[in-house]
Formats: structure tokens, C-alpha cells, sequence
């Protein structure tokens, strides 16, 4: 990687940026993350034992999750990257690996089976999964369950050692279906000692080949719960990452405060008066105008084209992150403003090789 690269985009500066961003304005997408393989490998999954009128819909949130009675799936935005990741376990302490991701999707799709097919209202299974009483109004609102397992049960499989399949009728059965769902997993042999368990197991297996070829009894149309897009809470925020100052010692190409300051903040609207009447986002004004910005500074600072596109580039994307604006009266002002601060970086960069002024 190029210098004026590494500077702008090393990994420390990406973790403070990633951290001061609200989630709303992550940008992610399952396409082409690292939530799309283990997700995919799970519809393989549900593939080969010709589960086939089923359908769900995933989108990204806080955390894994199904929607109750829907045949909507939640993935957890943490395990979109690598950078997310690291940072997720630095500050809440945990991390899937691949297998673990696919194990999680499997959980969410045993959930989705049983809400699509209402298996809730079956007597069988209220009988083999012990339900009682409302299923849904049931559910327990935090993790006290740990206070009450049975860690040598043998009526419960127990995939990920958490014992999670003991919290509630829901989970067991989403808990049983993912191992039911494992491929070339020999859950009769590895169970054969745990009659309970394994009775819940035959039970999904007989379930499944009932079920596999009927059509759903709930619509399957999108039904997020509680999308990414919808918190306006920083990352750091989530995390409970109150501490940043390791990250801004170590980032070389951290500009939010300047831009902050070159550009504004969300103007707020009242009525149906919408913002862009009156302004045009950073972003946007900045990337119309990046090929002669980037020839002037170019030309009279004395710097190959590379480097300034790439400083641009850092702050394009900065400004979309942090959803800012130009009033359209101010345009030119803040395009020379911009042009200026540009050269001053891009100068330093020349002469030191770096894009911030030593400090003193």
C-alpha cells in the first residue's frame, strides 16, 4: 500500500472513526461482507433437507435475532468486518469465527421454522418442548436462566456450551434444530445418551419431513425489527467504549474535527420544508468537484495526483459518515475553504511525509 494510503487509512484511525460514527451511518450491507458467506451457508443448509416454501428475510441490527412470529432474521452488524470484529471484542469481550456465525444463522432459521409453521399451537410439540402458557409472552427479558441450569441435564443438546436451549421452549427448539441442521453431524450417535434430548431431536426430524414441502402459515414478507439504519448512537456508544485515547494517538489520518468544522451538521426541518432546498450534502458538492480540486493542489503544491486523491477520498467518506452539509449559498466559499485545507495537508505530506503538523 502506497504511503498517503497507510497514513489516511491505517487501522487504528479506522477503529477511532469507525467508534465516533453513529451505527446509522455505518453503511453496511450483508452483500458483500462477512455476514453473507455463513449466512448463505446456512440456506445451503436448508436446501439440503429440501426445506423448500420457506424464505427468510435478513437485514442487519444490534445482534442475532428472529422476529417473533415472523420469518424475519437479524444478523449482528459486529461481524460485518474484520475491523467491527476486533473492536467488538475488545470491548464487549467476545467473537464468533466462521463456524460459530453459521451456527447462529442456523439458531435464527429454527426460530423462523417454528414461527412460520406455528408450531407453538401444536400439542406435540408444547408437549416435548414443555411450553406453558403463552409462548411468546413467556420469554424471559434478561439471561437469569443461568442462575437455574442444570449443567448435567440430558433433555437438552447444548451446541455452543452455554446451555442456552435451557432460557426458555424457544430457544430449546432453536437450539435442537441447529444441531439437527449441522451437515454430516452424527447427532444420533453423539446424543444416543440423552433420551430427552434426543427425543426433541427425532421430533425436529419428523417435523421437518411433515413440514419441508408446505407452504407457511404466516406471510413472509420483510418485517425488521429494529433495523441498523434506524440508531443514531455511536459505535463507541454501543460498545461502551468510553475510552478513545489509544486510538487517537495511533491514528495518522484522523480529520472529523476539521471537517466538522469546515462543514456543518444536519440542519434540522420543521414541516414539510425538506433541508435540500436550502443545502446540498459535503459529500457530494466535494465529489463533483474532486477532479479540478485535485489538478490545482496537484499543480501548485508540487504533489503527485495519487496523493491528493487520496486525501479527498479519506474525506468523502468522512463527510457521508457524519451526514454533512453546505448551505448552497456558501458553496464557493467552502469550496476554496476546502481547497486551501487540502494544499495545507498535502504540503506537509511533501515535506514531512505525513498528513498532520508535529506536535508540539
Amino acid at each position: 500500500m502506497r504511503l498517503s494510503r497507510e497514513l489516511l487509512f491505517n487501522s487504528d484511525t479506522l477503529k477511532l472513526e469507525l467508534l465516533l460514527t453513529p451505527l446509522n451511518r455505518l453503511g453496511l450491507k450483508i452483500e458483500g461482507s462477512e455476514l453473507e458467506a455463513p449466512m448463505r451457508a446456512a440456506l445451503a443448509d436448508l436446501a439440503r433437507v429440501h426445506i423448500a416454501k420457506l424464505h427468510p428475510h435478513f437485514y442487519i441490527s444490534t445482534g442475532y435475532g428472529a422476529v417473533a412470529g415472523t420469518t424475519s432474521v437479524a444478523l449482528g452488524f459486529y461481524d460485518c468486518n474484520a475491523l467491527l470484529r476486533e473492536l467488538n471484542r475488545d470491548h464487549r469481550g467476545f467473537e464468533y469465527n466462521y463456524e460459530e456465525r453459521i451456527d447462529l444463522v442456523r439458531h435464527e432459521l429454527g426460530h423462523v421454522f417454528s414461527y412460520a409453521y406455528k408450531l407453538y399451537r401444536r400439542d406435540d410439540f408444547r408437549d416435548i418442548f414443555n411450553v406453558q402458557g403463552n409462548y411468546f409472552r413467556t420469554y424471559p427479558d434478561t439471561d437469569s436462566y443461568i442462575e437455574h441450569v442444570n449443567p448435567w441435564s440430558r433433555d437438552y443438546v447444548n451446541p455452543s456450551g452455554d446451555h442456552y436451549a435451557q432460557k426458555h421452549p424457544d430457544e430449546d427448539f432453536a437450539e435442537t434444530f441447529t444441531v439437527w441442521l449441522r451437515p454430516r453431524h452424527n447427532w444420533r450417535r453423539i446424543y444416543r445418551d440423552f433420551p430427552g434430548a434426543l427425543r426433541k431431536l427425532e421430533f425436529v426430524d419428523a417435523l421437518v419431513k411433515e413440514l419441508r414441502r408446505q407452504e407457511p402459515l404466516v406471510d413472509q414478507s420483510p418485517n425488521p425489527y429494529e433495523p441498523l439504519d434506524s440508531y443514531r448512537e455511536t459505535l463507541a456508544h454501543f460498545l461502551h467504549a468510553h475510552n478513545t485515547r489509544l486510538y487517537r494517538q495511533r491514528a495518522t489520518g484522523y480529520l472529523d474535527p476539521d471537517l466538522k468544522t469546515l462543514f456543518l451538521r444536519p440542519p434540522a426541518y420543521r414541516g414539510s420544508r425538506r433541508r435540500e432546498l436550502d443545502y446540498v450534502r459535503a459529500d457530494g458538492l466535494l465529489r463533483k468537484h474532486k477532479r479540478s480540486i485535485v489538478a490545482q493542489v496537484s499543480r501548485w503544491v508540487g504533489v503527485e495526483e495519487f496523493v491528493v486523491r487520496d486525501f479527498i477520498d479519506k474525506c468523502l467518506l468522512r463527510a457521508h459518515a457524519l451526514d454533512l452539509w453546505v448551505r448552497k449559498d456558501e458553496r464557493d466559499k467552502k469550496l476554496l475553504e476546502f481547497t486551501s485545507y487540502v494544499s495545507y495537508h498535502c504540503a506537509l505530506f511533501a515535506i514531512n511525509e505525513t498528513f498532520s503538523s508535529p506536535q508540539v
